[in-house]
């Protein structure tokens, strides 16, 4: 008869560490969440709490829009959530690392500022993509949906154009 191998159960320090790690990642991106729905950090309306891109992506018809989102997804030269994951986990092991390693903590920092600027570029690229691809009338059309979206603070509201 054979020897059947132990299983190390895993201690249960490690459980509540991992709860409570679970805990504070879903606590945080419930305040982004929150944030983003109430307009932004600056929590207001208009223009000022909109990033650059914000209201050429709202005005845009939802086709048009899924097609920017999905030209971005598609670029596999860019992160995919499981590098993005991976970077947010070094950087956490880099801030419980004692001593600080500033150089190390900036040099993440960085990585992830140019995965950011890439990301920009590539969406900047699909959307400019897709409005060339707009006749004159509807390219005059979502102009006047960028001003409305302006006026509004990129707020939707039901039945608004941009749903399509």
């Amino acid at each position: 008869m054979e020897h059947a191998e132990k299983t190390k159960r895993c201690p249960m320090w490690v459980k509540l560490l991992l709860g409570v790690s679970l805990a504070l990642n879903l606590a945080v991106v419930g305040l982004v969440a929150g944030m983003v729905l109430r307009g932004g950090p600056l929590g207001g309306k208009g223009p000022v709490a909109m990033g650059y891109a914000t209201p050429y992506v709202i005005a845009l018809p939802r086709d048009l829009r899924r097609g920017v989102f999905n030209g971005i997804r598609r670029d596999k030269t860019l992160p995919d959530r499981k590098a993005r994951r991976a970077d947010y986990q070094a950087m956490v092991a880099a801030l419980r690392a004692t001593p600080l390693d500033t150089a190390a903590v900036e040099g993440l920092l960085r990585k992830q500022a140019d995965a950011v600027t890439r990301v920009q570029a590539r969406g900047q690229t699909a959307w400019l993509e897709t409005v060339a691809g707009m006749s004159d009338t509807e390219r005059a059309a979502y102009a006047d949906r960028i001003e409305e979206v302006l006026r509004r603070g990129g707020h939707r509201k039901k039945g608004s154009p941009s749903k399509n």
